[in-house]
């Protein structure tokens, strides 16, 4: 099985109905309890699975072949791939802006 994106997710329409999908609920908790754990400290519960779900959607398809070719079991590694990419993008991105706090202290620092 090719677990390849051959689309961008915005060029593919959203297909919530792939959440009524057997199995997909089940697996979208244990994903979103496994990154809420991994990462706690910046991510709760809810929201990774806020995005599990939205990630299904968004991949409607292939979460469907994935199910339907190998399982739950891949889907879970599918899955917690995609949500590791998204959070670890977003994370990087937050860590690159300064704060308010930071950016004044570092003025007030150099006008010294």
């Amino acid at each position: 099985m090719n677990l390849v994106e051959l689309e961008p997710a915005e060029a593919q329409a959203v297909d919530w109905s792939v959440l009524s999908e057997p199995q997909v609920g089940s697996v979208a908790q244990a994903v979103a309890r496994s990154i809420s754990r991994d990462y706690g400290l910046t991510l709760e519960f809810d929201d990774a699975h806020q995005e599990a779900l939205l990630v299904m959607a968004e991949r409607a398809a292939q979460v469907r072949s994935i199910l339907a070719d190998a399982g739950p079991g891949l889907l879970h590694r599918w899955l917690s791939q995609r949500l590791r990419d998204r959070w670890l993008t977003e994370a990087r991105r937050r860590s690159g802006h300064v704060s308010y706090e930071a950016a004044r202290h570092a003025a007030e620092k150099a006008e010294r």
